[in-house]
C-alpha cells in the first residue's frame, strides 16, 4: 500500500527529482507515485544500502554508518533516464509511443 501525505505540497515538473525522497524532492516517490518517479532506482539505491549515508549513528545506532554499507555510494541504475518533464501535464500523462524504424 502506498501512502500519500497530503500535507506536502506538490511540485511543478520542472522542479521535480526524478529520484523522489532521495533526491530531496519530498512530495516524489514514496510519498505517493508520479510518471517521472524512477521507482525502479530509488528502489535499488535503497535496498542497496543508499539510506545508510542519511543516518545518524547517534540516533540509529554504532551499525548505522556507510561503512557498514559500502554499497551504498555507488549510482545504482536500471539505465533508463527518466524526468517528470518527459511527460503531458494532463490525464493520461504519457506521451504517444515513437513511430518504429522505417527499415
Amino acid at each position: 500500500m502506498i501512502r500519500l501525505n497530503t500535507s506536502i505540497a506538490p511540485k511543478a515538473p520542472v522542479d521535480q527529482h526524478d529520484l523522489g525522497v532521495l533526491g530531496g524532492d519530498t512530495a516524489g516517490y514514496p510519498n505517493g507515485r508520479r510518471p517521472g518517479d524512477d521507482v525502479v532506482d530509488i528502489s535499488l539505491l535503497v535496498v542497496e544500502g543508499r539510506l545508510y549515508q542519511l543516518n545518524d549513528p547517534d540516533k540509529f545506532g554504532a551499525n548505522a554508518i556507510p561503512a557498514n554499507a559500502p554499497s551504498s555510494g555507488l549510482a545504482y541504475t536500471d539505465g533508463a533516464p527518466i524526468k517528470a518533464t518527459d511527460f503531458d501535464a494532463t490525464f493520461p500523462y504519457l506521451k504517444m509511443p515513437a513511430a518504429g524504424a522505417t527499415n
